[in-house]
């Protein structure tokens, strides 16, 4: 696990500059640093240890120092890739993941990556041809921005700040993309492959981009499609995703540095430490968040939950400092950034990381197995389309509820999304912030496109108008621009490697051929997986309630950011007043307005957008 960065330029880069940008992420790297300088492009790394701790350096060279590379993430089906490649004449200077990526590049060219399984983000320098290969893993876990200056230099670094140090010495003066900020407004994060700024772009998720001095060539080379067309019966389904989800995790385990499984009270996690602890045995550590909420905290499951598998299991209490960790958040992430489990999941990694350096996490179960209570409303959408809107509007009102998470709550957002197009409902079904005509009414920057109409483009890949359109989404938009971000983020502050293991392109591309009946049962939420594991894992953990990693958001932001909001959002020198009426942003932290909204999400995205400007 790294940073990296790296540039193509026509005149020869200082080495210190280069230096100080590695050193703007050291976080993501405290182990070791190596630089590239090779005009026209120079490339660096600073690396977090965890395969090959001594023989693992990067820049990592061919045989004949004609290609190098640096690499963020790690490749975990190196073992057997070096086997083929061995077999087929290429010679190995060390035993790290990364090198075989220069032999794998010798073999495939830019195809490299469609052989990998891994998570990855990294830069091949390819002196022969003169070219630079950048490539991003399948789904977007590891994080590469680039953008070109306006002499025509190529940059490209895993965070922002690294890439606007870089920028600035070459003369670039970024300015914010209102457009960003718009879609802010209404998804709660900047929607890749945009930034908040200008002219800056994040690499696509399973895209490859190349540079030769000219010109950029960006190919995907896997876009992941739902195609229900398998077959299969429900109980081999059954078995087929238990072997899969172990191979997965099998492969996840391989490291030279003590490893950890982040364990909650919910499924995901729960499989993730069963299929560790096959391998691993009773030497498993599972680490569980302890919280003084008793309505949020799962350690008592967790717990009970190790106990059963056979594992240790480390508590650790997690007290949030609100105002100064919030303040450390809008620092690191580099952009406005308005997922609250951003707090918690940075408080719990450097918890962590005083006992591992890797740890194995439940990330994409919801998003690959339809875990969420909005895939329950999407595969009953064909069934209720046909209510005329007056009906819904009079069940809406007899359904309300202040409770988001109750069966009223979930009933209300159901009816309203019912009459809207597929790109209104995805809004409200999922972040449920502002809509077109909320910021029509309340915008004060240039004129915009719609957020629904880029939603619109992502949604019409798909040729269905229910379950199928609202996981698309889901990994398209709310796990690559939310999800992904947040805990690459959280992880690499506190130096801890996260691993997805439910994340695995080929358990993915498996399940994306089943039913949406096999996926979703009649009230029930990733049936497939509970299905799967019934017998293997406590039945309070197969048949317990959706839980998110949650704060007390809206009772923080009446008591211990009431004082900070008025001293920013609400002051007269108030930032998010450039772009929004100042009248509406007060109408929405008074109650005014948005009410039958996600008013907490929508006060604190305000909040971190203000904190952000300043």
């Amino acid at each position: 696990m790294c940073g990296i960065v790296g540039c193509w330029a026509p005149r020869p880069l200082n080495e210190q500059l280069l230096r100080t940008v590695l050193n703007s992420m050291h976080h993501r790297g405290p182990d070791d640093c190596g630089m590239l300088l090779d005009t026209p492009v120079s490339i660096g790394m600073t690396r977090l240890s965890i395969i090959d701790l001594e023989g693992g350096r990067q820049p990592i060279w061919n045989e004949d120092r004609t290609v190098a590379t640096v690499c963020n993430g790690e490749i975990y089906n190196y073992l057997e890739l070096r086997e083929e490649l061995v077999a087929r004449g290429h010679h190995f200077s060390c035993a790290s993941d990364t090198e075989v990526l220069v032999h794998g590049y010798e073999s495939a060219g830019p195809m490299v990556s469609a052989g990998l399984r891994g998570m990855y983000a990294f830069a091949i320098w390819d002196r022969v041809k003169r070219k630079l290969l950048l490539s991003r893993d399948r789904f977007g876990k590891k994080p590469l921005y680039y953008t070109r200056t306006l002499s025509g230099d190529f940059l490209f670094a895993s965070e922002l700040k690294a890439l606007r140090i870089f920028a600035r010495t070459f003369g670039e003066d970024w300015r914010i993309r209102q457009q960003s900020i718009y879609d802010y407004l209404s998804l709660g994060v900047v929607p890749q492959p945009a930034t908040i700024y200008e002219n800056v772009f994040a690499l696509g998720a399973g895209e490859n981009l190349e540079f030769d001095g000219q010109h950029i060539s960006l190919e995907k080379y896997w876009h992941p499609v739902r195609c229900p067309t398998n077959l299969i019966s429900f109980s081999d389904a059954q078995s087929n995703v238990r072997t899969l989800i172990s191979e997965a995790v099998r492969l996840r385990l391989r490291s030279d540095v003590p490893l950890g499984v982040f364990l909650s009270g919910g499924i995901d996690s729960s499989i993730v430490a069963y299929e560790a602890s096959k391998v691993l045995g009773s030497s498993l550590k599972t680490f569980t968040v302890s919280v003084p909420n008793k309505i949020l905290d799962e350690s008592a499951i967790a717990k009970r939950t190790a106990q059963a598998l056979g594992v240790e299991n480390v508590v650790l209490p997690l007290e949030i400092p609100p105002s100064e960790l919030l303040n450390d958040m809008v620092r690191l992430y580099d952009q406005p950034y308005a997922d609250s489990s951003a707090l918690p999941s940075m408080a719990v990694s450097r918890a962590a990381r005083r006992h591992v350096t890797v740890v194995l996490t439940g990330d994409g179960g919801d998003e690959i197995f339809a875990g969420y209570r909005r895939h329950i409303a999407a595969k009953w959408f064909d069934a209720f389309r046909w209510l005329p809107e007056s009906i819904c509007r009079i069940a809406r009102r007899v359904g309300k509820s202040k409770i988001r998470r109750s069966a009223a709550g979930l009933t209300n957002r159901f009816l309203r999304g019912l009459p809207l197009t597929p790109a209104e409902r995805y809004l409200v079904w999922t972040s449920d912030m502002l809509m077109e005509a909320d910021k029509c009414g309340s915008w004060r920057g240039r004129p915009m496109v719609a957020t629904e109409s880029w939603i619109a483009r992502i949604l019409s890949e798909i040729d269905d108008s229910g379950l199928s359109t609202q996981l698309h989404g889901d990994i398209n938009i709310n796990l690559l621009s939310d999800l992904l971000v947040k805990m690459d983020m959280a992880t690499m502050s506190a130096s801890i490697e996260a691993r997805s293991p439910l994340l695995d392109h080929r358990l993915a591309e498996f399940v994306m051929t089943l039913p949406k009946d096999y996926l979703v049962g009649v009230v029930t939420p990733k049936r497939l997986l509970r299905c799967a594991y019934e017998g293997l894992l406590p039945r309070e953990v197969i048949h317990g309630r959706k839980r998110g990693f949650e704060i007390p958001l809206a009772s923080w932001l009446r008591a211990d950011w009431k004082e900070l909001i008025q001293d920013t959002v609400l002051s007269t020198h108030s930032r998010v007043c450039e772009y929004l009426d100042p009248c509406f942003v007060r109408n929405v932290y008074e109650g005014r307005t948005l009410t039958d909204r996600n008013w907490a999400y929508i006060c604190y995205s305000l909040l971190v957008l203000e904190l952000w400007l300043r």
